[in-house]
């Protein structure tokens, strides 16, 4: 978008949640945003984009949520981010990039938050991964990857924080993954995308699957 909440906008803005109104914070990114996720005073941004909040920052940037200015965090990755999660001091990309944060780094990666320099945390997955979310001690990630985190893993897997691994859970889509969001409980995980099957289960572009065990949820 370049208008949102009846204001002049290029491709992020924040609204009013009781008026649906703009306010005045306006990083104005240079190209398309994918995601975003806000931890402590910051909202982390990320995309097509190679400037945004007044800097140059390549496809991911910290932007401080009172200014709107890209603050000193600056992984620079080579190609598009697709998908954001923070926990605790890390934030998690995932995307097409090959390197961030100063390494290597196949499509999914952890970023200091204070450094932006990428830790030794390394699933690398062997196709694009679309979406990202964090629960615990896991972080499930869905795209277009059949192998990630050491293992053959179809469209969708869980990764445990500590060392990269896939864990045991494998729901195993037939095809891609592009949305993961955990209900409240952080037990249950949704899953969006163009698979028909998912978790041994004929289930058509949306599912609830267990979390621990990968099993599909049946409404």
């Amino acid at each position: 978008f370049t208008t949102v909440g009846g204001q002049t906008r290029n491709r992020v803005a924040a609204l009013d949640v009781g008026t649906g109104s703009a306010t005045a914070w306006n990083p104005n990114s240079s190209n398309i945003v994918y995601a975003l996720a806000v931890s402590g005073t910051n909202v982390y941004a990320g995309g097509d984009f190679i400037t945004i909040g007044g800097q140059t920052r390549n496809r991911i940037a910290a932007i401080d949520l009172s200014t709107g200015n890209a603050t000193a965090w600056n992984p620079d990755a080579n190609n598009r981010i697709n998908a954001l999660a923070v926990s605790g001091t890390t934030v998690y990309a995932g995307g097409s990039f090959t390197t961030i944060g100063g390494q290597a780094r196949n499509r999914i990666a952890a970023i200091d938050i204070s450094t932006g320099s990428a830790t030794t945390w390394n699933p690398d997955a062997s196709g694009l991964v679309r979406a990202l979310a964090v629960s615990g001690t896991t972080l499930y990630a869905g795209g277009d990857f059949t192998t990630i985190g050491g293992q053959a893993r179809n469209y969708i897997a869980a990764l445990d924080l500590s060392t990269g691994s896939a864990t045991a859970s494998n729901p195993n889509a037939n095809a891609s993954v592009y949305a993961l969001a955990f209900g409240l409980s952080g037990k249950t995980l949704y899953a969006g995308g163009i698979f028909t099957t998912i978790a041994s289960t004929g289930m058509s572009y949306f599912a609830g699957i267990e979390a621990t065990t990968g099993q599909a949820l049946e409404y």
